[in-house]
């Protein structure tokens, strides 16, 4: 009886960044996980990015075209992907071990029924620099934010298909976030959380603006998916700015209060 196998689609979203792709490429490539699939999507760069990507084209997907933003870029990548299970590893972010995708398969191939989203712990990097592991935290505390990075998480490509969940790209910074929310509300508990370190996080562009916008439209989400009153989303968006500043001022207990 042939082996059953689990193909994995690694999806990265670019656009003029030529100093970081490379990196990323090449992490994915040397993962030693052999059914993978691999998709970039550039959004036509100008800056030698797509010159970059060209090089290693005859080992990934790619497509260089101009699109409307990044959620419009990931949706192309799902629309390219036909793995079992999809992750987006975006320019500047890797996977931390090269046995990363390996230990992942396994634990889904493991379970008796397909898990419609995987997900794991991740460090947050910065000009070579990396954090301490950020543990995850519960998917059943995804009415309070974001449970794991976005690229520590695995998504079931059929499950997906069957939900007609994709990124909704009226959102400019947790469309993300929205669909998290929509496959737990789907999932029905069928969803595997494994303790391991799966990515280190780019966070060399993130910004105290994306920040804010993103709490405004995790609020939206909240409303939008769950039917959250606004009384509760206030009390919600308070707790988000407390533990923001935790995390500042405080990241040994931010991250033991992760775990809790």
């Amino acid at each position: 009886m042939e082996k059953e196998k689990c193909v994995i689609s690694v999806i990265t979203v670019v656009y003029n960044d030529c100093n970081h792709i490379e990196t990323t490429i090449k992490n994915v490539l040397s993962q030693d996980y052999k059914d993978i699939e691999y998709i970039v999507i550039d959004g036509d760069s100008t800056d030698g990015t797509k010159e970059i990507i060209a090089l290693y084209s005859f080992r990934l997907k790619f497509i260089s075209e101009p699109d409307t933003g990044i959620y419009n870029a990931m949706n192309k990548g799902l629309k390219m992907a036909t793995g079992d299970y999809l992750v987006f590893m975006n320019s500047g972010d890797l996977f931390t071990h090269t046995n990363t995708l390996s230990i992942v398969a396994s634990h889904i191939l493991n379970r008796t029924e397909r898990p419609a989203m995987v997900y794991g712990d991740y460090r947050e990097s910065k000009d070579g620099y990396f954090s301490p592991v950020i543990p995850a935290r519960s998917y059943k505390k995804v009415w309070y934010g974001a449970f794991a990075s976005h690229q520590s998480t695995f998504y079931n490509r059929k499950f997906l298909l069957d939900y007609n969940l994709i990124y909704d790209e009226s959102y400019k910074i947790a469309a993300d976030y929205k669909l998290n929310i929509e496959v737990v509300k789907y999932a029905k508990d069928n969803i595997l959380q494994i303790f391991e370190c799966i990515s280190d996080f780019d966070v060399s562009g993130v910004s105290n603006a994306n920040q804010n916008l993103g709490l405004l439209e995790a609020d939206r989400a909240r409303r939008e998916v769950l039917n959250m009153s606004t009384m509760r989303r206030y009390a919600i968006k308070y707790m988000l700015l407390c533990a923001r500043w935790v995390k500042l001022n405080m990241r040994p207990i931010y991250n033991h209060l992760r775990m809790r």
